[in-house]
């Protein structure tokens, strides 16, 4: 329920940011693709704002008339100076309201795309993760995708997320290891004291408090003037004591940045985003090559076919066959017709297709309808997925009677 209502809430949002960026974007993107052209100079900067400066630019109509316009972004260090020629873009009949055509212009426009899309894929994420194909996709858009190309859709926001933190955690790992290198190679090497040491608190996700003693270090560089640093480890991992002397190494341009010159202090934090790098991008091999099972969501049993040379002969029976709800519930049993002792283990197992497509063979699919299946010995083992191959076009039989396991289990219960 809750992941229905976020699929609902992620849809709103993203319907009212398609809107709010038609708003923002409308004028800059028509001015770009129907304006007019024509040629500008950069004649000064306006400074009403502090400490930002907008290109002033003049340019010529195509009924000779000269106008001024401002651009539209404030920064620093603009990227055209006075006297620059700049292309402009203009509506004829509202001259005054033209576009600057530099990149620096249109660093808005970027930014409020990437947060778009950023977004589409939260929601796409949330609408797949629900499990419903219906919920937070009123008009069936992802859903018909999925169907379509017969899609894992749990393996997208895996990917999704995958794709997220694998940059950022190998951003950190060249940053850290580019600091460390730096250190060891320009670093300047000086005594440290350890003066004493100070707890540190902080709060966690989960709300509790982690905390801990660090040692506080203190050390002068080339010129004489005195600093202070804390150590990263806790005092009872780096076993440092009060009057200990240590190495300190600091870069020449950032002397009070220094740290102790041991291995823990450099290297550990490149490290274990390094290792987090290595194993996010083991797992996206991994789920791309479908090795490991993303979500409770099974595979297209119609793609496994080559099952149908190396599979166990087993029965599947359609339990509920819903084309407008996108959904097929089967179950899987033992073909009593040729037992075989591979299955001597095997009872039964029950799964449901979500984004279901029939197929031509599967048109008009109703409950108790029985198929060739395929099972795979090696999925049968604790802590695997079941895979198995479900041959539509091959009917065995029917059986009104079928039930779920679930029901099986009830009835029982009841006897």
């Amino acid at each position: 329920m809750i992941v229905n209502w976020v699929g609902w809430m992620l849809s709103g949002v993203v319907l009212l940011l398609l809107f709010a960026v038609v708003l923002i974007l409308k004028n800059p993107v028509l001015l770009l693709i129907t304006g007019e052209r024509s040629q500008g100079v950069v004649v000064g900067m306006d400074t009403s704002s502090a400490s930002l400066q907008s290109p002033i630019v003049e340019f010529v109509t195509s009924t000779g008339g000269r106008v001024r316009v401002k651009s539209r972004t404030s920064t620093t260090s603009p990227s055209v100076r006075v006297g620059d020629a700049v292309t402009v873009a203009y509506n004829p009949s509202q001259p005054r309201d033209a576009q600057v055509l530099l990149l620096s212009e249109f660093f808005l426009v970027f930014f409020i795309l990437g947060f778009l899309g950023f977004f589409l894929l939260i929601w796409v994420s949330a609408v797949l993760i629900s499990g419903e194909p219906e919920n937070g996709d009123p008009f069936g858009l992802i859903t018909s995708v999925i169907s379509h190309f017969r899609l894992n859709p749990f393996r997208f926001p895996v990917l999704f997320m995958l794709l997220l933190v694998i940059p950022l955690c190998g951003r950190a790992t060249y940053v850290f290891f580019n600091q460390a290198l730096d250190l060891r190679s320009n670093g300047i090497k000086v005594a440290g004291h350890v003066t004493g040491s100070e707890w540190t608190s902080s709060t966690l996700n989960d709300g509790s408090n982690a905390s801990g003693e660090h040692s506080t270090i203190a050390y002068k560089d080339v010129s004489g003037t005195e600093h202070a640093i804390r150590s990263s480890a806790v005092t009872w991992l780096s076993r440092l004591k009060t009057g200990d002397v240590v190495e300190v190494i600091y870069l020449p341009r950032n002397p009070d940045k220094g740290v102790m010159n041991t291995w823990v202090e450099l290297w550990l934090v490149p490290l274990v985003f390094g290792s987090f790098t290595v194993a996010f991008l083991v797992w996206l091999f991994l789920v791309l090559n479908e090795t490991v099972t993303v979500g409770s969501y099974t595979s297209d049993p119609r793609r496994e076919v080559k099952l149908k040379t190396s599979g166990v002969p087993a029965v599947a029976t359609v339990i509920e066959a819903k084309p407008d709800a996108r959904i097929l519930h089967y179950r899987i049993d033992k073909d009593t017709l040729t037992p075989t002792a591979d299955l001597n283990g095997f009872e039964a197992a029950e799964q449901t297709l979500h984004y279901w497509k029939p197929s031509r063979a599967e048109a008009g699919l109703k409950r108790g309808d029985k198929f060739r299946a395929y099972l795979d010995l090696g999925s049968l083992k604790p802590g695997k997925s079941l895979r198995f191959y479900i041959d539509f076009s091959d009917r065995i039989g029917f059986n009104p009677r079928v039930q779920s396991m679930e029901d099986e289990f009830e009835e029982d219960e009841k006897l």
